[in-house]
């Protein structure tokens, strides 16, 4: 007879077992479950993606000239693929809109739409011509480095990187870095900032794409990519590196290194296999007529149109194949497609050309995330939009076509909408906004009529001046609150502020944040230049803040505000004008003066890693001393009592901002010290010159002592700069500091 512990104990092994035993049978039914949903989700996966191959297959066929095709839908066909390839609209924008393009027949929506989707998920979109990087240096013998080379380095770098867009950014730094020690021309950092751009685009999509195929399962992937792009959150399509994570900028502060390392070691090549031309199809020849009708039609993009009204006389120049009277009409993608489709062209040829679309690829990125519009999609009408905005009237000149104006109108109303998220209570009482054909004034994209309080909005050129122009309104009832005429930061700026201080105290601390803010780049007393006035000042760092702040939110608003970037600005905004757009205090404070601003866009940021650059290449270079460093002489400088606080040593690694800035006053030696090395005579080049210079023989040890030394006193200025006690300054100065090493 068992003991009832024992009996106990087996009953509890019993139970234990059977627990094991049912545990192990879900866990075997889950696995396989799981293995069952892989395999069809890979199944499906493999059937969609062989579906969008075919797709592509039927559009090779619809475009390929055949006289049984109706020749105006396949040129639209057409250029869906050629706006693909050349990446001059966002691919899934491009995708949605030949589904739903009423141009085309019903199958040949499908097929296009399919077939565009195929080609994104085979990385077969924004093509960048690498002639257009060509003769940008390194040069050695009278030599340069090719667009290949360049090419092939940026591709590199997509290639290697876990997130694209921190190998663009780590692109842009690398070159602007080359720039200043004089390696590379001065244009190769926007160029090579389009075609990183351009490039990480092209791999974020294909990424994209790959999630759209296999979320799709058995729906339509169209459908996906429609409710996606309703909802931003296509990567692809958000403006990344106009609020970069820290995440983003750690990972491209740590590639620009490298990249800077093959740009110094870069020498150019005694035989490289020339890329083909790519425009070679000429049976597409006879899609560019229609295309260019066809375009017509369409509404003006006005990034677009800018873009190519300011490359007009280099292509006249070097491009003379290029009809450049049909290429001054262009207005939208389809057109510039037709006009410049110029098979076999000679290198210089594709130089301009290539340069050209690359400039307005990059422009039309402010564009990804605009809703699709077709004629006849239902918007609310002018006089009832106006009363919903708080406008006090939208209208349209006679000669606005009467098919395109639902556009503007549902542009205006997107684009409000997104403003208001930032500046939640803005009032617009009393504003008019008036859409016309021509320019109010002579190289005027848009104007705001400070007597009338009317936007004016060209169709042509308005798309991204919105803001700017609504914050020259809040400028001016600013100023109306005071009984004053024109702009209150105009009245700021010209010292007419004793006035306004004593009316109350709000007023005061305006008045002085507008001053503050309109120092910061306006022209010295007596300058005449009306685009650096205050009220333009103000304006263009509204337009700044705007889309800093909605980019944090994912959202890029391209009606709203062109901006993209520090270096990609958009087509309103000149970069100089942005040479101060670090975080500033002072905007916030004077547009609260103004109207609310929303928590999440008040927040006081960090500046950027671009701007942290810009601020270090931008002390300029004592020539007394740094001659006595080339000399060997250190006395001006090594008896300044800050050089024994602090120092660290330079075997220690510095890592983030403080390894950037110390790159950054590196290639500012470089740049300078090659530089002096050119001015010196061949014959009478010492050491440290020809050691700069890379003439045999030379002593690279040399050359390095006196960067060095060059590079430590620049950080020295840097970090005992006080003429800015506030701002990017007061931030980047202690960095400057802790990038200093003794040796």
């Amino acid at each position: 007879m068992l003991h009832r512990p024992v009996l106990i104990e087996r009953f509890r092994d019993r139970k234990m077992r059977r627990a094991f035993v049912a545990a192990l049978v879900a866990c075997v039914a889950c696995v396989a479950s799981l293995a069952v949903a892989v395999a069809s989700a890979r199944q499906e996966s493999a059937s969609t993606t062989a579906r969008l191959n075919s797709a592509a297959a039927q559009l090779d066929a619809l475009t390929d000239g055949s006289p049984s095709d109706n020749q105006e839908r396949a040129a639209i066909a057409w250029g869906y693929s050629e706006r693909l390839r050349l990446g001059l609209e966002s691919p899934f924008r491009l995708i949605e809109s030949a589904a739903r393009d009423s141009r085309l027949g019903k199958d040949e929506r499908r097929t296009v739409s399919w077939a565009l989707l195929a080609h994104v998920l085979r990385g077969e979109s924004h093509h960048v011509d690498a002639a257009a990087l060509d003769l940008l240096g390194p040069f050695e013998n009278g030599r340069s480095v090719t667009g290949e080379q360049h090419l092939a380095l940026i591709a590199d770098a997509m290639g290697r990187a876990l997130n694209p867009r921190a190998a663009e950014l780590a692109v842009r730094l690398a070159y602007t870095l080359a720039s200043a020690e004089r390696l590379v021309d001065g244009a190769a950092p926007l160029l090579a900032a389009e075609a990183a751009a351009l490039t990480a685009d092209r791999e974020i999509a294909r990424r994209d794409a790959r999630h759209v195929v296999r979320t799709a399962r058995d729906a339509d992937p169209i459908d996906v990519v429609r409710r996606r792009r309703a909802s931003r959150s296509f990567y692809a399509e958000r403006p990344v590196l106009l609020s970069p994570s820290d995440d983003v900028e750690a990972a491209a502060i740590a590639l620009a290194a490298p990249l800077l390392e093959q740009l110094r070691a870069m020498r150019p090549l005694s035989e490289v296999a020339a890329s083909p031309d790519p425009v070679s199809d000429a049976g597409a020849s006879s899609f560019a007529p229609r295309l260019a009708a066809v375009g017509l039609q369409t509404p003006p993009s006005a990034p677009l149109a800018v873009t190519v009204q300011r490359y007009l006389p280099m292509i006249r120049a070097q491009a003379p194949r290029v009809d450049a009277v049909a290429l001054g009409r262009v207005r939208n993608a389809e057109m510039l497609v037709a006009v410049t489709h110029v098979p076999h062209g000679t290198r210089a040829h594709r130089r301009a050309v290539g340069r050209l679309m690359l400039a307005a690829g990059a422009s039309m990125r402010s564009l990804a995330q605009e809703p699709v519009w077709f004629a006849g999609d239902s918007v609310p009408g002018a006089n009832e939009l106006a009363a919903a905005l708080g406008l006090t009237g939208i209208s349209f000149d006679r000669d606005v076509p009467a098919k395109w104006r639902p556009y503007y109108l549902r542009s205006i109303e997107h684009a409000m909408r997104d403003l208001r998220l930032v500046l939640p209570t803005l009032r617009l009482h009393g504003v008019r906004v008036r859409f016309r054909m021509d320019a109010p004034a002579d190289s005027a994209l848009a104007m705001h009529d400070p007597r009338t309080r009317t936007l004016h909005l060209p169709i042509p050129t308005a798309g991204g001046t919105l803001v700017h122009e609504v914050a020259h309104d809040l400028d001016r009832q600013s100023a109306q609150q005071l009984a004053l005429a024109g702009y209150r930061s105009d009245h700021v700026a010209r010292g007419w502020s004793k006035q306004l201080a004593r009316t109350s105290e709000g007023a005061g601390r305006v008045a002085a944040s507008l001053r503050a803010l309109t120092a910061e780049l306006s022209e010295p007393p007596g300058a005449t230049r009306a685009a650096d006035r205050p009220a333009e000042v103000f304006a263009t760092r509204v337009d700044w803040f705007v889309a800093s702040a909605l980019a944090r939110e994912g959202i890029s608003s391209g009606f709203l505000s062109a901006v993209q970037d520090e270096m990609l600005t958009g087509h309103v905004v000149h970069p100089e004008r942005l040479r101060a757009s670090g975080s500033s205090k002072s905007l916030v404070t004077a547009l609260e003066g103004i109207t609310t601003v929303a928590a999440f866009a008040a927040e006081d940021r960090a500046p950027s890693a671009q701007s942290l650059v810009r601020w270090s290449l931008a002390e300029p270079v004592d020539r007394q001393v740094a001659g006595d460093i080339v000399r060997g002489e250190r006395r001006s400088w090594r008896m300044t009592p800050t050089r024994l606080i602090g120092e660290r040593s330079c075997d220690q690694d510095a890592s983030g901002r403080v390894a950037l800035i110390r790159m950054a006053a590196e290639s500012r030696a470089r740049g300078w010290l090659r530089l002096r090395a050119r001015w010196t005579s061949e014959v009478n080049r010492p050491a440290w010159a020809r050691g700069t210079l890379r003439q045999g023989p030379w002593d690279t040890a040399v050359a390095e002592q006196r960067v060095a030394e060059l590079r430590d006193y620049i950080l020295l200025q840097l970090a005992t700069n006080v003429d800015l006690p506030a701002g990017l300054n007061a931030y980047a100065a202690p960095l400057a500091h802790e990038a200093r090493c003794a040796d």
